[in-house]
């Protein structure tokens, strides 16, 4: 027994020293490995994209046109919160959603002094929307949507999809 046990030890020792050795070329050779499959899932996403505007979340903006403009359109419960007026008509541009009102409170304040009539609103999940201003028409509500959209960066929508959301309540 000990004649097998001992040749079967030292095979065993032999082939662990003589076994692939952790070098600097074969990190290089496995971290080259993992980029061109890296690369070669982004080309394959990339291909398989699907264009701006063509997914919608459920239930939330969609994109209508308007007098030859695209513009986010949703329909939400929403009611007052607070604001300088309570202006709230039947389409409002929302620039901006949050989670706390003290930010909306924020926001709304820099609206203000700008010279909207911003106030925020509440939907009926808790989210907060700024509104820069409300409408009684779909069409006066889009024309300051595009307007207001081409005065600010599309990264100053916060929670938005960087575009004013016109909410019909």
């Amino acid at each position: 027994m000990k004649k097998i046990i001992i040749p079967t030890l030292l095979l065993l020792a032999l082939a662990g020293a003589t076994s692939c050795k952790p070098t600097e070329s074969n990190y290089r050779a496995a971290y080259d490995a993992a980029q061109g499959k890296k690369k070669a899932s982004a080309t394959a996403d990339a291909d398989m994209a699907i264009p701006a505007g063509a997914l919608q979340t459920i239930g939330g903006p969609t994109i209508r046109v308007v007098h030859g403009d695209s513009v986010y359109v949703t329909s939400e419960r929403i009611r007052f919160e607070g604001g300088m007026e309570n202006e709230l008509r039947k389409w409002s541009v929302a620039v901006a959603k949050y989670k706390m009102p003290t930010n909306c409170a924020s926001q709304t304040s820099d609206l203000f002094s700008e010279g909207y009539k911003s106030f925020f609103v509440r939907n009926a999940e808790g989210a907060y929307y700024v509104i820069a201003g409300s409408f009684d028409t779909l069409d006066e509500a889009a024309t300051f949507a595009s307007e207001y959209a081409g005065k600010k960066k599309p990264a100053s929508f916060v929670g938005l999809p960087h575009a004013p959301v016109i909410i019909e309540k």
